[in-house]
């Protein structure tokens, strides 16, 4: 077991109460019996999360269709002339009539006229509401509601999470999906599906923010490397599940179901669920954060921390820690060490998802099955995850970043500035190219692991719920704008996608730099500590850990 040494010279910069806090939760067991399960049920919270973002990817699936406009039929020509029909030749979106006197004639297709090229069993939005030529754009629209969702949602229960606790946010956000997500397999109309969806969004996004602060706080520093780790493994091999489920389901309907009822199953959360007991001691409620010690210590089989918990106690009445006192996302931008933060933290989280989402449409739109294209995705994203794990325990914060985001900048520009063809010795660019991409898309995969842990280590514990939500906030809006930058490569070169990608990890790398390293530190409780630890960066002495 591995057991922290006293903090650094530096560490005076950090309250009190935060070393306090690290001390009470490490004499209640770090990684006992009680956080262990909890870490366990929390992880499974995004298993709906992550089936929910990425199942328009099969809802929303181009399937080749053919327009049977019409039969054997006779038309009338304007001046009353009876022509017959010799024959026909169907398109996607219309239909050609071939006339006996050699007219032709094109009839646009009406609902209902479109087969589609499926194995019988395979339905999606576009096959049923018929989602094609005029109205192809309603597929793509739906995914852009629903990510609007979430980026209301980010904000909103970010700000409802830090005012009446982590475990109520969660519990509503882990519910609510299931009746929104049945709601869905029984919509009648396109217009439903986009509603219902937007809804759905807005409490996914609480359930993610409010599920992996509970976890980020739940954790001593030298632990929570791992456990947002591990975390992130269930994002992947959440992305692999989809892939299988809907290979084997098929119909979308059916499909809404199976990622929807199992969330039911954690109706027993409500009763093994807690508060984060950091949160509890910052707005003030003693009582109940006593309470919770002595639950967690007894079902560890250790003895109440007499000695931490009155440490604690007696430094939160000498502060006068009041529940009254509120915060906003206004806060996030009030102050100069704050402001700076999170200016940075916007534009990292908003780069590395215009990568992410951007490589992943790239990826799957690959030749061949595209459900083993997906599958394959969601492998490389695992592995970057599993890599992440010893990254996260093992190497600075800020050092990580930076070596992910240079991984995925020189991947990227490489990939998009290689020429495609085979060169005059028969090596096929456009191979390796791809195979350029794939390794960029491990590391914007990587990435994103790492900036969720990042960027809950570097708020304060009174606003990191608001923290997290808006940084959340621009990795939404980064997925609206990725598809559109894809766009780009349509209309100039189809180089100059991945190029942006790489030139926006460049600048994420850039930006890391003037972040503090927050490896194995204590966790800021107020907004105060940030403003007076000032360059961090530049003094901060990094705990050891020993076996």
């Amino acid at each position: 077991m591995a057991t922290m040494e006293t903090p650094g010279a530096t560490d005076d910069k950090v309250s009190p109460l935060s070393i306090k806090m690290d001390e009470l939760i490490d004499e209640m067991g770090k990684t006992g019996r009680f956080q262990i399960l909890v870490f366990i049920l929390l992880c499974f919270n995004y298993c709906p999360l992550v089936f929910n973002h990425v199942i328009m990817a099969f809802f929303g699936a181009r399937i080749t269709q053919t327009c049977h406009a019409v039969g054997n039929i006779s038309v009338y020509i304007h001046n009353s002339t009876n022509k017959t029909v010799i024959g026909q030749e169907s398109g996607q979106c219309d239909t050609k009539l071939f006339l006996d006197d050699g007219v032709n004639l094109t009839l646009d297709c009406k609902p209902g006229q479109w087969t589609y090229d499926t194995d019988g069993r395979e339905t999606t939005i576009g096959t049923e509401w018929d989602l094609v030529c005029d109205d192809d754009s309603l597929r793509s629209l739906a995914t852009t509601v629903y990510f609007c969702g979430v980026m209301l949602g980010g904000l909103l229960f970010g700000y409802l999470s830090d005012r009446f606790g982590r475990r109520p946010i969660m519990l509503v956000t882990l519910y609510a999906p299931v009746v929104i997500g049945l709601g869905i397999h029984f919509v009648p109309s396109y217009t439903w599906f986009v509603c219902l969806r937007f809804v759905e969004g807005i409490f996914l996004q609480g359930l993610q923010i409010s599920t992996y602060v509970l976890v980020a706080e739940m954790f001593v520093p030298a632990y929570r490397p791992l456990a947002g780790a591990i975390l992130e493994c269930f994002w992947g091999a959440s992305v692999i599940a989809i892939a299988a489920i809907a290979y084997l389901v098929r119909d979308w309907r059916y499909i809404q179901l199976a990622i929807s009822i199992p969330s039911g199953l954690a109706l027993f959360y409500i009763c093994v669920m807690p508060e984060s007991l950091r949160w509890m001691i910052m707005r003030g409620r003693l009582a109940d954060a006593e309470k919770y010690v002595s639950r967690v210590t007894t079902f560890n089989r250790k003895d109440f921390p007499k000695e931490s918990w009155a440490s604690v106690r007696s430094l939160v009445e000498a502060k006068g820690a009041s529940p009254k006192q509120q915060y906003t996302l206004f806060d996030l931008l009030k102050t100069p060490q704050m402001r700076k933060r999170s200016i940075l933290l916007f534009y990292i989280w908003f780069a590395v998802a215009v990568g992410y989402y951007g490589l992943t449409f790239k990826i799957t739109s690959l030749a061949g099955n595209k459900y083993l294209n997906f599958f394959i995705g969601g492998c490389v994203e695992m592995l970057a995850y599993i890599i992440g794990i010893y990254v996260m325990m093992k190497i600075k914060r800020r050092v990580a970043v930076i070596s992910f985001a240079l991984l995925a900048a020189v991947t990227c520009i490489i990939a998009g500035a290689l020429p495609s063809g085979e060169t005059d010795s028969g090596v096929d660019l456009t191979l390796i190219s791809t195979g350029f991409a794939i390794v960029g898309r491990f590391a914007v995969g990587g990435l994103f692991s790492l900036i969720f842990l990042y960027t809950s280590e570097v708020y304060p514990t009174v606003i990191r719920n608001i923290g997290m939500g808006t940084c959340a906030f621009w990795t939404r809006v980064g997925g609206v704008i990725a598809p559109q930058i894809n766009r780009l490569g349509e209309q100039t070169s189809e180089a100059a996608p991945i190029i942006v990608f790489g030139v926006m990890t460049v600048i994420v790398a850039v930006a890391t730099f003037f972040l503090p390293e927050t490896h194995k530190k204590k966790l800021p409780n107020t907004i105060q500590e940030v403003e007076g630890a000032d360059e961090i960066t530049s003094s901060s002495v990094i705990e050891e850990t020993k076996m």
